[in-house]
């Protein structure tokens, strides 16, 4: 067994914030314990005419050990990344896809390099919006793959249509571990004026298909049962919210809301995982989430939707409930949760289940050294 391969990693690193970053530097993290990595980042990712957010790059101090080479609309960018991997002696070289923009500087660079093994890590076989093209761009691409490594088994049966002659893993988003003290809790609760009121959260950027007015509509129907409910919106808008302003404000709910649009550091993240009791992902359509992932690490139960990826992570009516995305199914769920008082019940229930999705058995499952 070789213990020390070399490996190229390619993908956004911090930096650049969201998912994707996120989970590269966490399984980078781990690669790193045994291996010689090197992490290909990018100098620009988006254009800002595709970019809807505020901001492409977090604001936290870090070191940062990535080589910043790649730009999406660079050739000469490709051309110096394949220079980078082709005189390194690498074995393997990791590249995190999320989005068919970057498929064409992927084929280009996947096709010239010298390597053993090539894997693409899919977090997205297809992308949520209408793209192009797509399934040209992404069959050209994977062609010159080794592995590719899906997160769900939605996704499975998606990229077996692209009738991929390498090998599929089937694999799974491990959990973030990020440390808590779980007597802050009260504590939170307290600073945010919530401490004896059900608390419910919707998190991450806020975009079309994530559901938040299935969540509000669902308020609507349960708001006289449980009059006191507070729903906390935490995410940056990559959509227009005036539709969801307007909802809130049609149904008379503006009480039972409280909206953060900012990004959030670690320590805020860690206050609104803590103070809610409950984390509501009624997504009508998904992948994995790597919300879902944080809101395990903080053995906080959830409501997912049953469209796409996120049930393979849920123990229905152990770790949350799996429900399909509307407002009546979510609305019954709520209440059942709140009704029962499953919170200690759910969060001890996730407290074992999460042993499953470690980091640690992430990397096994990529199988790098067979």
């Amino acid at each position: 067994m070789n213990n020390n391969l070399k490996i190229v990693s390619i993908g956004p690193y911090p930096p650049f914030r969201g998912g994707i970053s996120d989970f590269n530097k966490s399984l980078i993290d781990q690669l790193s314990q045994k291996n010689d990595v090197t992490i290909l980042n990018f100098q620009k990712l988006y254009p800002r005419i595709f970019f809807p957010g505020k901001s492409q790059y977090s604001t936290d101090l870090q070191e940062d050990s990535s080589l910043k080479i790649l730009n999406p609309l660079s050739f000469l960018s490709w051309k110096k990344a394949i220079r980078k991997i082709n005189q390194s002696n690498t074995d393997i070289v990791i590249f995190s896809y999320w989005h068919p923009f970057f498929a064409p500087m992927y084929s280009f660079i996947a096709k010239r390099i010298n390597v053993k093994k090539i894997y693409f890590l899919m977090h997205n076989a297809k992308a949520h919006q209408f793209f192009p093209f797509q399934d040209f761009l992404i069959k050209n691409m994977i062609k010159h793959a080794s592995h590719l490594v899906v997160m769900n088994r939605n996704e499975m049966l998606t990229i077996k249509n692209f009738n991929f002659e390498g090998e599929i893993i089937s694999s799974f988003h491990p959990i973030y571990n990020i440390n808590y003290n779980a007597d802050d809790r009260n504590k939170f609760k307290s600073e945010l004026d919530i401490h004896s009121v059900p608390t419910i959260l919707f998190f991450g950027l806020i975009r079309p298909y994530k559901g938040l007015d299935v969540l509000i509509n669902a308020i609507n129907k349960i708001k006289f049962q449980i009059p006191n409910v507070k729903v906390q919106i935490v995410g940056e808008p990559y959509t227009d919210m005036s539709n969801y302003f307007s909802l809130i404000e049609k149904n008379d709910l503006k009480s039972f809301f409280k909206i953060d649009t900012n990004f959030v550091n670690e320590e805020k993240l860690k206050k609104y995982f803590l103070s809610s009791d409950l984390i509501v992902l009624p997504y009508k359509k998904s992948t994995q989430s790597g919300i879902l992932s944080l809101s395990m690490n903080f053995n906080l139960p959830s409501i997912v939707s049953s469209k796409g990826g996120l049930k393979d992570y849920v123990v229905n009516k152990e770790t949350g409930f799996i429900v399909n995305p509307n407002q009546d199914d979510v609305a019954s769920a709520i209440l059942n949760f709140f009704e029962h008082e499953l919170y200690s019940q759910m969060s001890s229930e996730i407290e074992n289940h999460k042993k499953n999705f470690s980091w640690k058995k992430f990397e096994k499952t990529l199988k790098l050294d067979e």
